[in-house]
């Protein structure tokens, strides 16, 4: 099958794992979440225009419930290494920015509880990825963490659900990451678009 012009420029990096089943544009299939971080630090500018993307997500009534809370220096670093599980803990010590996502759980119009917030959140994640890729830089998503300590250790009201937590940075070297972790670190696939899309009705 020839390749259509946006498959083409699928980095070659990516292709071996993913292939499109329609054209699409190429940074959805290149962006992935590697482990392998440069230490190198992130200037204002670039990270700046990572968040400017999350700002404009759409979300109800516009509310913008997302809020992220970035760790760059070495301690505030160390603050949220801490609360990672040990397998985040073991190749986050490189990441040169770390976020934590939160979501308002109330509307600020009228105080009533917002069904949408984590809905809204995490299509402003998926802008800030995107941005990133866009950036030069990589992203890793993760689940893997004490939110309870994390509430208390940076502040966090109740109000506010605690989501992710996101690596940022510039890809790094994966030979310097243990072994164990080197063998994951290669885009994943999804599965078929027919497996997705329900036409109706829900299907098994």
């Amino acid at each position: 099958m020839s390749q259509t012009p946006l498959q083409a420029e699928i980095s070659d990096e990516i292709r071996p794992f993913r292939e499109p089943e329609h054209a699409v544009d190429p940074i959805f299939i290149n962006r992935w979440s590697p482990r392998a971080f440069s230490p190198e630090p992130i200037d204002e500018g670039t990270l700046m225009r990572v968040f400017e993307a999350a700002k404009w997500a759409p979300s109800c009534f516009n509310e913008q419930p997302w809020r992220f809370i970035v760790a760059r220096s070495p301690e505030d670093r160390a603050v949220f290494l801490d609360f990672l599980t040990p397998g985040n803990q073991v190749w986050n010590e490189n990441v040169p920015v770390i976020t934590l996502v939160i979501a308002h759980k109330y509307f600020a119009r009228n105080g009533k509880p917002n069904a949408t917030n984590q809905f809204d959140a995490g299509c402003a994640w998926g802008f800030l990825a995107l941005s990133a890729l866009q950036n030069g830089l990589i992203t890793h998503g993760m689940a893997g963490f004490n939110a309870a300590k994390a509430r208390v250790v940076l502040g966090v009201p109740e109000e506010y659900d605690i989501l992710a937590v996101v690596a940022i940075g510039k890809p790094g070297d994966k030979s310097q990451l243990p072994a164990d972790v080197q063998a994951k670190e290669v885009p994943s696939t999804r599965r078929p678009l027919g497996e997705t899309v329900m036409e109706g009705k829900f299907r098994p």
